[in-house]
């Protein structure tokens, strides 16, 4: 397990600085995290989903109750749900990525959203798969269309896979250098 990183304020670095980091391997440079909390923020998920695909990891962003942003990565099969020191709690939203591979809800999930409900710290969670999305919203009340019938998945609505579009890169717009 890797030592908690502090919070990542989003921005859109250069493509170029963003690719070289990512060709040294260094998914924990400032214009990697940087650049993937902007992606994040602004709901860019296809350019989010593919750095992930590209280094062949699991990236995880948490935005905590004050708007604190940040990044983990894992293995291509499994990044935790650390909550880092000093984020407070509830967790507005959590967001991973399945490289290669579609969006669902895999026992890892089920049983992090089983422990987060317990705890109630997370409100909403989107895993991100190949030019897919798939969001579930925690509720007080079990849901009508939940992960499980019973239990505390049953707090977690089931929502349908979007389709995502791949879009514009942002890197075509103007980024700070």
């Amino acid at each position: 397990m890797t030592e908690a990183k502090p919070p990542v304020t989003p921005v859109l670095h250069p493509l170029d600085a963003v690719q070289a980091a990512l060709e040294r391997g260094d998914v924990w440079c400032d214009e990697v995290r940087e650049t993937m909390a902007y992606l994040g923020i602004n709901n860019l998920w296809p350019r989010f989903y593919s750095i992930s695909e590209t280094v062949g990891m699991e990236v995880s962003m948490l935005i905590d109750a004050v708007g604190n942003c940040y990044i983990d990565w894992g293995t291509i099969s499994r990044v935790g749900l650390n909550p880092p020191k000093g984020a407070t709690i509830p967790f507005k939203i959590w967001t991973h990525t399945h490289p290669r591979g579609d969006s669902y809800w895999s026992l890892t999930d089920r049983q992090t959203l089983a422990v987060a409900s317990a705890a109630r710290i997370i409100r909403k969670a989107i895993v991100l798969g190949q030019d897919q999305m798939k969001v579930s919203v925690w509720s007080e009340q079990p849901v009508a269309e939940p992960l499980a019938d019973s239990g505390p998945l049953s707090h977690w609505s089931d929502e349908l896979v979007q389709h995502v579009e791949k879009g514009v890169s942002p890197w075509t717009l103007e980024v700070n250098a």
